[in-house]
């Protein structure tokens, strides 16, 4: 059985009003044990004790439905932390009708499940014989790669002359294998916690161009408008390119690495415009924004035939940005 299948039997059943993305959560963390360590407390502390817990929805969501394959990695932390008592109670509490229904609905596709007659632990036994399979290699937790044989839950490597990405369906092609990508992250409404640091650089800027003191957040909505017209743009690419990054790190073998490589060959390309001298931080901004939709890096990201664009190389820069390796304002101006 697949996460996904098993995941969406018990959202069926479980007469919750969370989304699909928290329910995914909300799943690892009745199977993860309370913290013991100094170390996992800490972790907690920091909501990073669920190893799915600081990625974004969408990627959860996509988890959940089964179109991106579980890290191997964050699987093993999971099984390295597992509590079944405590899953088994989660389960426990269901009401009757519930129960009833996920046991006949997975009975469907495994005859022999539940033979002890002990619902609560035999889902905690399933769910744990799942990750251990994802974990080993035995089955993906990605309905689109695990339905070709020969695919891995994580690419290797990415031949340049037979791989492209098609804008229509969404996916990548190699031959005759077909993987899907995140869709494009449309820009919440309001700024996010992890969107701070380049945002923060963004205001430096236009505050610099405009000769003001320190501007905030609250301060936007008074902006010329060519500033509004910029600080949207740049959200979309920022999420453009957040994107890819995640997509890059999450489905491919060595991801972090292949993503400090696109990254860093980026920063070698546009650090001499980044360094040159400008009356304001804006046009330091422009002028590194006009460079950078020319880049093109040994990365295995410009490998793939169609997949990056202006806006995921301009969001590039703001990836930079919260990194700590570009700053929009030289303090020494």
């Amino acid at each position: 059985m697949l996460f996904s299948e098993f995941a969406n039997i018990l959202y069926k059943h479980s007469d919750t009003s969370y989304k699909p993305y928290e329910f995914f959560l909300s799943l690892f963390d009745n199977i993860l044990r309370d913290p013991q360590t100094v170390e996992e407390r800490k972790l907690f502390k920091k909501n990073k004790y669920n190893p799915f817990e600081s990625l974004a929805p969408d990627s959860l969501d996509r988890f959940f439905k089964g179109t991106l394959p579980l890290s191997k990695r964050n699987v093993q932390k999971v099984i390295s932390r597992k509590d079944t008592d405590k899953f088994a109670n989660y389960i426990s509490n269901l009401n009757d009708h519930n129960q009833m229904a996920i046991e006949d609905e997975i009975k469907k596709m495994i005859p022999d499940f539940n033979t002890d007659e002990v619902l609560g632990y035999a889902c905690a036994d399933l769910f744990l014989q799942i990750l251990d399979d994802i974990y080993e290699g035995r089955e993906s937790s990605s309905i689109n790669v695990s339905n070709n044989a020969t695919s891995p839950s994580k690419l290797a490597s990415l031949p340049s002359q037979t791989i492209y990405y098609d804008e229509s369906d969404g996916k990548l092609h190699i031959g005759n294998v077909e993987i899907s990508i995140p869709k494009e992250i449309e820009p919440p409404q309001d700024i996010a916690p992890e969107e701070e640091k380049y945002v923060s650089e963004l205001l430096a800027a236009y505050a610099e161009a405009i000769k003001s003191g320190n501007l905030t957040k609250a301060d936007l909505d008074s902006l010329p408008t060519k500033f509004k017209r910029n600080f949207s743009d740049q959200r979309i690419n920022y999420y453009s390119a957040l994107r890819i990054d995640r997509f890059i790190r999450e489905s491919i073998d060595k991801g972090d690495e292949h993503s400090k490589k696109w990254k860093s060959e980026t920063h070698d390309y546009i650090k001499d415009t980044l360094w040159d001298d400008y009356d304001d931080g804006y046009k330091r901004l422009l002028a590194v924004m006009k460079k950078v939709v020319d880049c093109s890096t040994t990365s295995i990201v410009d490998n793939i035939q169609n997949l990056v664009g202006p806006k995921e190389k301009k969001g590039t820069c703001h990836l930079l940005v919260n990194d700590g390796y570009v700053r929009w304002v030289d303090e020494d101006e």
